[in-house]
């Protein structure tokens, strides 16, 4: 791999990870906000949330809290199939809690 082929790799890894956190960042305060208001709201008389206010507390919450990802990198080569997935858990992650939440909440 050439100089400017790796610089290109770089720089489309920084954009690219830059993009998923802010879509990430966003995405999982619109779902706290939606599950805010499906749980919090009705049960405790919550003021709901904004979009800022949700992405607040997530980023918080996300802060405080130790997230393990399993094995560490060194110890064991990821597959394809594993990369894909560890790319993919920031959205997969929050849809899949509205959608577990969406179906806790058809029974309330």
């Amino acid at each position: 791999m050439g100089i400017l082929a790796g610089f290109l790799f770089l720089v489309i890894l920084v954009f690219g990870t830059f993009w998923v956190v802010v879509l990430s960042t966003l995405f999982n305060g619109w779902v706290l906000s939606i599950l805010w208001g499906w749980f919090m709201v009705p049960t405790f008389g919550l003021p709901t949330l904004s979009m800022p206010q949700a992405m607040g507390i997530a980023l918080v919450v996300s802060y405080l809290t130790y997230h393990y990802n399993g094995v560490p990198a060194q110890e064991k080569e990821k597959t394809k199939a594993e990369k894909i997935i560890s790319v993919s858990m920031p959205i997969l992650r929050p849809l899949f809690t509205l959608g577990f939440g969406w179906v806790i909440h058809q029974y309330m």
